[in-house]
């Protein structure tokens, strides 16, 4: 009797027993900038950035990070929609040597609180978009946070000032104090990006990110996401789309990016194994079906990762 009757089902060159290399998270973007440099990485509300200009970002966070006291014990939670700022503050929160925090936008109030003090998060960075910030700048001065470094939606645009323009005449921006409790996202990256690297030890510990639970038995948990998890999780999906006729091609895909980076799945499939594949990411912060639609020709998208409610 086969003790792995599954195995039949896989494609032909897919192995079980596959090694699953691991490493530092922020290896998987290293590697991708040195492979494919001028690749494009992002698309964003009509702008590209390449791998790059998407690394030396992320140095500068990496700096801007570490010159706030962002080091390895230290929790910076990411309270963001999908905009370049969340890849560019996780890898860079990733360097500095912090531990990321997800936070969800869905969350109330309490709940924010809740994961602010479970988490120890000391340093939060959220866009000032009135759904975002005034939640947030509540939590200053009664709970253990300490900035907040606050970027605007269209900043990575193509179009930054008419994107302003639109989200104010919509009022769907909320005014920002100016205070020591605050920055800005550009004043985070102002520098001249030198940062100092911090050992992990065995990425199977170390601890890269607080993933929190939905909350639905009482309330959110935490769960310790290693680097060891989340590199091993993308050898694998590569593994199973790379057989003897691979379903992927190194350098050559275009991921289309619906689902919330700030959820598990999508923070894997779509954004740490598409820096693995170096595809390009088609980045876009809500699911609107005629404008998918649209863009799997338009983009010429070759993945795209959905939840059943996309299909029905």
């Amino acid at each position: 009797m086969n003790a792995h009757p599954w195995i039949s089902s896989y494609p032909a060159g897919v192995r079980w027993d596959a090694p699953l290399p691991v490493s530092p998270v922020q290896q998987l973007l290293d590697d991708a900038v040195a492979a494919w440099p001028d690749r494009p990485f992002l698309d964003f509300m009509g702008k590209r950035i390449g791998y790059r200009e998407f690394g030396a970002m992320v140095d500068h966070a990496a700096s801007g990070f570490q010159k706030l006291g962002v080091k390895p014990g230290v929790h910076v939670g990411l309270y963001l929609p999908n905009s370049p700022h969340y890849p560019i503050a996780f890898f860079g929160v990733l360097k500095a040597g912090g531990t990321v925090v997800n936070y969800s936008p869905l969350d109330a109030e309490r709940v924010l609180e809740h994961k602010v003090e479970d988490s120890e998060t000391d340093f939060l960075v959220t866009l000032d978009l009135a759904v975002l910030y005034p939640q947030m700048a509540r939590l200053l001065g009664r709970s253990r946070l300490k900035k907040l470094i606050v970027g605007t939606l269209g900043e990575y645009s193509a179009a930054p000032a008419p994107t302003r323009a639109h989200l104010e005449a919509a009022k769907m921006l909320a005014p920002v104090a100016e205070d020591d409790k605050h920055m800005s996202f550009a004043q985070l990256l102002d520098n001249d990006g030198r940062y100092t690297p911090h050992d992990i030890g065995d990425p199977t510990d170390a601890v890269a990110a607080l993933q929190y639970t939905g909350g639905t038995t009482g309330l959110p948990k935490g769960a310790m996401l290693t680097h060891g998890n989340l590199t091993a999780a993308c050898a694998q999906y590569v593994e199973s789309l790379t057989g003897d006729d691979p379903i992927v091609k190194m350098g050559e895909e275009r991921v289309l990016a619906v689902l919330p980076l700030f959820h598990i799945y999508s923070l894997t499939v779509n954004m740490l194994m598409g820096i693995k594949l170096g595809a390009e990411i088609v980045l876009h912060t809500r699911f609107e079906l005629e404008t998918v639609m649209k863009e799997f020709e338009a983009k010429k998208i070759t993945m795209f990762a959905g939840v059943p409610t996309m299909y029905t």
